[in-house]
């Protein structure tokens, strides 16, 4: 079996991004079992760059102490490039559990909603929220992950994500603020508790098309919700923020 700096011993890949791998791992040393993420390199122009936006995204995340954000443990560096370990998360994604029932959604958004507040006072921006990137526990608590595009506010720089997430600020090449990713959280929500998303569109393009028309009112597609909810489901996803 494959071993990382000779001590954690992979036992099944767990996802794969552009830049990063997740592995299930046993650390030898105290016999626990562990998520790694690694640092993909291989084919991109600037190593250097990204080992250093890699170890900068462990370092914040481990002064994030927050019940709803992914505890990490040791950075390292081996032969392959940088990785470092965390709490491995049972549960599920929650694109595997939508639509969710009004009360369950409004339990586990606002976990993140609270683990956003944290990131806003740091004075940062999450930059990717989606259902792919929250993980719901078996208690109903939920965890937000992948904080790889953490950028501080005001950043206007290059746009990352996922395009019917993106606020369309970040498109517009707008400083972002916390309403950047309260936008992502609103058609993270909506998505919850429909099952759709309210823009549709896989270029940046396409999405900028659809912010031009009006997504379907999220009462109309579940009547059942109360109405105070849909006002806010819709009031975040409006794209004039």
């Amino acid at each position: 079996m494959e071993t990382v700096a000779g001590r954690f011993t992979i036992r099944r890949a767990l996802g794969e991004g552009g830049m990063g791998a997740v592995y299930e791992v046993v650390d030898q040393n105290e016999g626990r079992t562990l998520a790694l993420k690694r640092l993909l390199l291989h084919g991109h122009a600037q190593p250097e760059q990204l080992s250093a936006l890699f170890q900068r995204e462990f370092h914040t995340l481990s002064r994030l102490v927050h019940p709803a954000v992914i505890e990490v443990y040791e950075y390292g560096v081996d032969a392959i490039g940088p990785f470092y370990t965390m709490e491995l998360l049972e549960g599920n994604d929650l694109r595997s559990l939508l639509p969710l029932p009004f009360e369950i959604a409004c339990r586990v958004l606002r976990d993140v909603a609270s683990a956003l507040s944290l990131l806003h006072t740091r004075q940062l921006v999450h930059r990717d929220i989606t259902c792919r990137n929250i993980r719901v526990l078996a208690a109903g608590r939920a965890k937000l992950l992948d904080f790889g595009a953490l950028a501080p506010i005001g950043y206007s720089g290059s746009v990352v994500g996922t395009p019917p997430f993106v606020a369309p600020e970040a498109l517009f090449a707008q400083p972002l603020d916390a309403r950047s990713d309260l936008f992502s959280l609103g058609v993270t929500l909506y998505q919850a508790l429909t099952g759709q998303l309210p823009y549709h569109g896989r270029t940046w393009e396409e999405i900028r098309s659809a912010w031009q028309c009006t997504p379907v009112d999220a009462g109309v597609l579940v009547p059942q919700l109360p109405s105070e909810l849909v006002k806010l489901t819709m009031a975040l996803i409006a794209p004039n923020r």
